[in-house]
């Protein structure tokens, strides 16, 4: 590596490298005692992996000495774990202490974990399973290029070892290249292996094969975001993490192009930018990621910032970038405006069937899409609220990987804000990752019309039962705060339907046909006097590894033939009462699984009534006489002074 490459830290000097030890002092003191604190746990010997962006973070610390570690078995019965170790990020966060402190003890922990790695991890058929997959090679190059940016000016490890560490550099960059296919650009994978080999061919450009592997991984990368890139921006594996893992992985590779000035096709920008502006929509106004798919709860406040200086011109009024942004960034000044940042949007994903609509006061997200591979979850027709800055109704997350750990319990449809019925998945799963039947999702829809957002979808999940059931579901949301849910089965014979409502909480409890929780502020109000009402504990989990108990909400629903369910969740504050109108048409009282009104009287004495047909009429779509006036239309709602059809 030569001593004019800039990479990630910005530094081709040993004076510069001490101007960025000064800045981060300077500017961010808190978070680097916290990355020391992190880091002197790995040289004391605890095993904890639990940084921002950990794919998969530990909660229990393991305990080993240099000597001790056991490279390929997991502590804690979860191979996630090992593939955390040898990936080796927690490294550049030693390194950083060692500059930050001038601490002996960070450098010779370096020098004896880097030698105990590399002796015990050749290249092997049984190696293969847990420190080289090239996924973990890949993220593995990127950490040690970081590490040895750092190491030209301020030595980390002997001699011999960089010696040793720049032939294994070279030779897992070849085991990269010898692995890229095609069919392989479907799958997060391949960017992340193709960012270490793009680096590895700038930051050792002496080697034999890097302008092959430059050009080469430039023409594979193409090849893999058109495969994995939805035309609507979103990574197609139904993940915000691994969306979130591409695009920081495409920032690593256009900023290392940019800085060394190489050519990146115009199209890797591009793909960039929709993946940035993608994460800009679904990132809650607080800056977190949701827990959707297999995802964590993760602030994206540092990728985004990142993804603002890499490919945007940022407006005069900024500020300084996130201790996250600013290692990305390394030396020098980087303003940021939080462009991507985004507090308000109503936008519907049509590739990908995610709906979003936020606020600063509201985040609701509705899924009505393909599963989207492996790390897709259970969740056709699942919608998550935040409001005023609390979780109302919340995604279960993934908690683990591996299926004695209940992940497929994680997965199912049953820890989403969803229905089922006949107490069966829609979709059907053979292990943690492969399935065997998955549900077509069709009739989605997001409309805005005079702060009014209406969410639509189905699928025909429920179609190969002996009675197929047709599910769609319409979610409905008013500025006052509240929204309407309205599930629709069409069928022929009996089913029993269960619908699930996690609540955020520890107190939610029944009242007559309602669910209410005092800690939230909220309410739930079932329409269908018939229904059962239970609450349940439910385990969610927010971060891998770590779960935690909520309560439930589950509304059990025997029907006979086609039927709507239809619910009210809202503030405690807005609702005072809700009740069913009827509804006619050429003077015939229609069924509630045709076309329903439901009137709501808000508690400062406003009514709002919401016309909603779920099915086409025996006598054909005609207006429909509610209260003694005529009104057309699928989706309508009356106001005291307006009259809304949605559609």
């Amino acid at each position: 590596m030569k001593n004019e490459y800039k990479g990630f830290f910005n530094c081709t000097t040993k004076e510069e490298l001490q101007i960025f030890k000064r800045e981060l002092w300077t500017t961010y003191p808190e978070d680097c005692n916290a990355l020391i604190k992190r880091s002197q746990r790995f040289v004391s010997g605890c095993y904890y992996f639990d940084n921002d962006w950990d794919m998969e973070k530990t909660q229990v610390p393991v305990y080993w000495n240099l000597e001790e570690i056991q490279w390929g078995t997991s502590p804690n019965d979860d191979m996630e774990w090992n593939y955390m170790l040898n990936r080796h990020r927690f490294l550049v966060d030693i390194a950083i202490a060692y500059l930050l402190t001038d601490d002996d003890s960070y450098q010779q922990y370096l020098e004896q974990f880097l030698q105990a790695f590399c002796k015990a991890n050749p290249l092997t058929e049984e190696t293969k399973r847990y420190s080289w997959r090239t996924i973990d090679v890949g993220l593995r190059l990127i950490n040690w290029l970081k590490i040895f940016e750092i190491h030209r000016f301020l030595p980390l490890f002997s001699e011999q070892l960089s010696a040793v560490l720049v032939t294994a550099i070279e030779n897992q960059a070849r085991y990269i290249y010898e692995n890229l296919s095609v069919e392989r650009g479907q799958s997060n994978w391949q960017i992340l292996e193709i960012a270490g080999l793009y680096g590895t061919s700038i930051a050792f450009s002496s080697f034999s094969d890097s302008q092959k592997w430059e050009s080469e991984s430039l023409i594979y990368l193409e090849k893999s975001l058109a495969l994995q890139v939805e035309e609507d921006g979103m990574q197609r594996e139904q993940s915000f993490t691994y969306h979130n893992e591409v695009l920081l992985c495409m920032l690593e590779i256009i900023q290392l192009g940019q800085r060394e000035e190489r050519r990146v096709p115009v199209s890797i920008i591009h793909y960039a930018k929709k993946l940035a502006k993608a994460a800009s929509i679904f990132v809650q106004p607080n800056g977190k990621q949701p827990a959707y798919g297999d995802s964590d709860i993760e602030d994206m406040t540092g990728i985004l910032q990142y993804a603002e200086a890499m490919l945007t011109q940022t407006a005069d009024e900024a500020a300084e970038p996130v201790y996250f942004a600013k290692l990305s960034l390394g030396r020098g000044h980087f303003s940021v405006s939080n462009q991507f940042l985004v507090q308000a949007a109503t936008h519907y994903f049509h590739q990908a069937g995610i709906m979003i609509h936020k606020n600063p006061r509201d985040y609701h997200l509705f899924k009505c899409g393909p599963l989207g591979g492996g790390h897709g979850h259970d969740d056709l027709l699942h919608f998550s609220l935040s409001h005023e800055g609390k979780e109302i109704l919340i995604d279960s997350g993934r908690y683990s990987y591996v299926v004695s750990k209940n992940r497929l319990a994680f997965k199912a449809a049953s820890a989403h804000n969803t229905t089922i019925v006949d107490h069966q998945n829609f979709h059907q799963h053979q292990d943690a990752w492969d399935s065997t039947r998955v549900a077509t999702p069709i009739n989605q829809r997001l409309i805005e019309k005079k702060g009014i957002q209406l969410f639509e979808g189905g699928h025909l999940g429920y179609f190969y039962l002996p009675d197929p059931v047709y599910v769609n579901r319409k979610l409905i949301h008013f500025p006052e705060g509240f929204s309407i849910i309205s599930d629709t089965y069409i069928c022929q014979k009996a089913h029993e339907i269960e619908t699930f409502f996690h609540f955020d909480s520890t107190d939610l409890c029944m009242c007559e046909q309602a669910f209410s929780s005092t800690e939230l502020g909220y309410n739930l109000i079932s329409l269908d006097k018939e229904a059962q009402l239970e609450v349940k504990e439910q385990l969610v989990s927010s971060v891998y590894n770590e779960k935690r108990a909520i309560k439930c909400g589950i509304i059990k629903r025997c029907i006979s033939k086609s039927a709507v369910s239809t619910y009210i969740l809202s503030p405690k504050e807005v609702v005072k009462e809700v009740e069913r109108i009827p509804v006619y048409s050429d003077g015939i009282k229609l069924g509630e699984d045709v076309v329903e009104a439901v009137k709501i009287h808000l508690q400062n004495g406003k009514k709002i009534v919401v016309i909603n047909q779920h099915q086409e009429p025996d006598n054909g779509r005609r207006a429909y006489l509610v209260e003694g006036n005529y009104y057309y239309g699928r989706v309508i709602v009356l106001t005291e002074s307006d009259q809304i059809v949605l559609y």
